[in-house]
């Protein structure tokens, strides 16, 4: 190998760079059961904020977040997204007219519940409820309808009314998942909003904006870009992120030294 070669290995060796500079990095042994460091606790004191102060967020930490966001990491780097930012009230206020609408319409077809039992009207939209359950399992699970169902009642709103709305399109063309993609760059983006001391809120029911060609024009979103979700953003009403709170733990089948066993 020759001298120009020799360089360029060293050069791109990590390892040895450290040692060069003097800058071997140093491992922090965490014994167990010490403190949460402080992204760990971040993390377990986020919470979705659902009631919004009307003040706006300064525009410079909209950008921020989004900068954090672009870092994600994302299957092959193949970064299948773009962000659209709406920060105008009154368009907010039509995104939100027109979601309550599509959920009136939708629960107007499948809402049993608002027929008395033992009518035809209840049985008919009962078994519709059901037909549309096997075609959309996740669509029509009891969460998201009984969201559906409550924002037709006029009794929870849709995006929350928050002053930003942050929309990550997923590029169709990723590889592999882009879905997941999208998941994690927005992750970034709702933990940099919780670091800068902002509330967020994911709105999956937001999705109703992509079926609309007027919306998908004045949003901006073209082929091959899909908007399949939404994220509020906000300060907080209240102070909901003082404590953490319990969640449900989940059975994990744990494989180490020739063995299976199960964690919680």
């Amino acid at each position: 190998m020759n001298d120009v070669a020799t360089e360029i290995v060293r050069e791109e060796d990590p390892e040895k760079i450290e040692e060069q500079a003097g800058q071997v990095a140093k491992i922090d042994e965490i014994e167990e059961g010490a403190p949460w460091n402080i992204v760990e606790e971040a993390f377990l004191k986020r919470r979705s904020i659902r009631k919004f102060k009307k003040k706006q967020v300064p525009a410079h930490l909209i950008r921020r977040m989004l900068e954090v966001g672009r870092f994600a990491p994302s299957q092959g780097n193949c970064q299948p997204w773009k962000m659209v930012v709406v920060r105008d009230r009154e368009m907010i206020e039509e995104m939100e007219n027109y979601c309550a609408g599509e959920c009136r319409k939708i629960a107007g077809m499948v809402d049993y519940t608002v027929h008395e039992k033992g009518t035809f009207a209840r049985w008919k939209t009962e078994m519709l409820a059901k037909l549309l359950a096997k075609w959309k399992p996740n669509s029509m699970h009891p969460v998201p309808f009984a969201a559906v169902s409550l924002v037709a009642r006029n009794r929870f709103a849709v995006f929350h009314h928050p002053p930003t709305v942050i929309f990550p399109l997923m590029d169709k063309r990723g590889i592999g998942h882009p879905e997941i993609d999208l998941g994690i760059v927005g992750t970034n983006i709702v933990m940099t909003a919780h670091s800068l001391g902002l509330g967020t809120c994911w709105v999956g029911l937001a999705s109703f904006l992509n079926d609309s060609p007027e919306w998908r024009e004045r949003l901006g979103v073209e082929e091959p870009y899909q908007l399949i979700e939404a994220i509020s953003v906000g300060y907080s009403l209240g102070k909901p992120t003082l404590n953490t709170v319990s969640r449900e733990t989940h059975e994990t089948a744990w494989f180490e030294a020739g063995k299976k066993d199960l964690v919680y």
